[in-house]
């Protein structure tokens, strides 16, 4: 009797418990992250037992970048020492003592700084690896809805901070917020190491144990010998810093991140989120500023689930160009809303519902490719043996841009007004246009090796499985 050809049936539960498992991480970093947004409203007011400027608030936020940036810079070295699995798990322990410092910060404010900076370390480490463990563990028939999930739990981790920190005050929500680090540290543990990294390290053994787990599947073999060979062809070329610019797919696929990180930023995205509800406040009398920035949160999180499960249908490039193009239409809109309500004698105060729609608006736009496929591509774009480094710097660039706009926002809206930070995120969004038109590649239902292949100008490499 002749010998069955067809390839060996995997199940897809196991893919999908462990790359949710090792969400929790980000749903915790997403907690961290928007932890201001409720907060700094009480830290001005009578609720805090601390008297604190508008200008000492605006540093609280701010100062989480900087811990982004170690934590990135940590990350990158330990993802490849000790493995994805452990340095996942790590990202707890910021997490843990970033919270118990906002819980003890009665003592003393300066608490507060400490336990945001801390508190970045894990949301740079989260950045850094998730996309690297998503995209390993994955087969590619359903990368794309995992990768995509990133920012969906994210999303779902401002929603929840923003309705805790709304009904709690500052002390009981940290011990909240320092359950759900522990439920991830417990879940998170018992998942299986990425068998790419298992590979790397030639534990071949454990690696086809860790394929049977995530396939469900006993006969692995087949997948087994063609991850080791792509492994051995990425790791062949060294992964030293200076290849991110010397190779010519590595080259493209940083100038095309570093493009998309800096229109993340420059969409407005990060203190929309942190100031959400003093921006509310200051935009629109239409509902009460707690309930429009867990509206606009709640929304964000329903397109984020959208883009998640079109992503593998419409392809990643298409959704970041309506992503971006959506984005220029909106904070254009809402710049024109300010400069007649600031500047002219319009009578604009019946339209007070127009800034809340704008910023709705921008919110599904954003999550459907900026806020979703881009994390993706992160993890896509480069081979093995400079996804750590490539991370590492995206990373550290989204960081930075974290703490510039959110510097720029703050300065510009006490200064002057909303205009001027909307109208500049609006120009930022019709440059970035134009670039992702022309540049941004198209990696739906491809292997990784395939994108390298093509990345190279591999023209025969096969765009579909």
């Amino acid at each position: 009797m002749k010998a069955s050809t067809d390839p060996p049936q995997t199940k897809t539960w196991p893919q999908y418990v462990a790359v949710l498992s090792a969400l929790l991480a980000m749903f915790c970093s997403g907690i961290h992250m928007g932890w201001t947004s409720p907060t700094v409203p009480k830290i001005l007011s009578d609720e805090y037992l601390f008297d604190v400027t508008p200008e000492e608030a605006s540093y609280i936020t701010i100062i989480g970048p900087l811990g982004d940036i170690v934590g990135n810079i940590l990350s990158s070295i330990l993802v490849d020492l000790i493995g994805r699995k452990f340095t996942i798990l790590l990202i707890g322990v910021p997490q843990l003592v970033s919270m118990a410092m906002i819980y003890f910060s009665t003592y003393s404010v300066l608490l507060l700084y400490v336990a945001r900076f801390i508190g970045g370390i894990s949301e740079g480490s989260c950045f850094t690896i998730l996309p690297l463990y998503i995209c390993e563990v994955s087969e590619p028939k359903i990368r794309g809805l995992l990768g995509a999930s990133f920012s969906l739990i994210l999303i779902y981790g401002l929603l929840f901070v923003n309705l805790v920190g709304s009904f709690f005050g500052i002390f009981d929500a940290a011990l909240i917020y320092i359950a759900c680090s522990l439920v991830f540290m417990a879940c998170f543990s018992i998942m299986p190491e990425s068998p790419y990294y298992l590979i790397m390290k030639n534990k071949l053994e454990q690696a086809k144990a860790s394929l049977r787990r995530l396939r469900a599947c006993e006969d692995v073999d087949l997948e087994l010998a063609a991850l080791s060979k792509d492994v051995a062809r990425q790791m062949s070329e060294k992964g030293r810093f200076k290849d991110l610019y010397a190779i010519k797919s590595n080259k493209m696929a940083v100038i095309v991140m570093i493009i998309l990180r800096v229109l993340q930023q420059f969409s407005g995205i990060s203190p929309f989120t942190m100031y959400a509800q003093l921006m509310f406040k200051d935009a629109t009398d239409a509902i009460p500023q707690q309930w429009a920035a867990s509206l606009m949160m709640l929304i964000q999180s329903f397109a984020t689930l959208t883009a998640v499960l079109i992503v593998d249908v419409i392809g990643r490039k298409p959704m970041i160009l309506i992503s971006v193009g959506g984005c220029c239409v909106t904070l254009t809109f809402n710049a024109v809303f300010f400069v007649l309500r600031d500047y002219t004698d319009v009578e604009v105060s019946h339209l007070g519902v127009l800034p809340l729609v704008g910023l709705i608006l921008f919110t599904i736009c954003f999550s459907l490719g900026l806020g979703s496929a881009v994390n993706l591509l992160l993890g896509e774009l480069f081979p093995a043996n400079v996804k750590a480094l490539a991370a590492c710097l995206l990373n550290m660039i989204f960081a930075v841009g974290m703490l510039t706009t959110t510097k720029f926002y703050q300065f510009m809206a006490d200064t002057f007004s909303l205009v001027i930070p909307f109208a500049v995120f609006g120009l930022f969004q019709f440059v970035g246009f134009v670039f992702c038109w022309k540049y941004v590649p198209e990696t739906k239902n491809k292997t990784l090796e395939q994108i390298q292949q093509e990345l190279k100008g591999n023209k025969d490499a096969k765009g579909a499985l």
